[in-house]
């Protein structure tokens, strides 16, 4: 499970004003426990914490989904590259 890209991170907390990087970290913490776990044994577990994730969401990251989607997008579109221009100087013959 790898942690929220930064940028992610900054884009959520700039759309949430209220989130901190302890509530983030706790999101992540549940969503790491969650992976962890085994469907077919530990299905309480699972839907609790499925519940406490989604409340959080609910209260501090209403725009979660919004946020990440826009950042995903932004992060597919390939950069514009300059073109590949070359010039030459040439002196003036005496």
């Amino acid at each position: 499970m790898e942690p929220l890209d930064p940028g992610l991170r900054d884009a959520l907390k700039r759309a949430h004003p209220t989130l901190t990087d302890h509530d983030i970290d706790r999101y992540e913490e549940l969503l790491a426990r969650r992976a962890a776990l085994d469907p077919a044994t530990d299905r309480e577990e699972i839907e609790r914490l499925d519940r406490e994730r989604a409340e959080m969401a609910k209260r501090l990251m209403p725009h979660y989904a919004e946020v990440s989607q826009a950042f995903a997008a932004q992060r597919r579109r390939p950069e514009r590259q300059r073109p590949n221009v070359r010039t030459t100087i040439k002196r003036p013959e005496p």
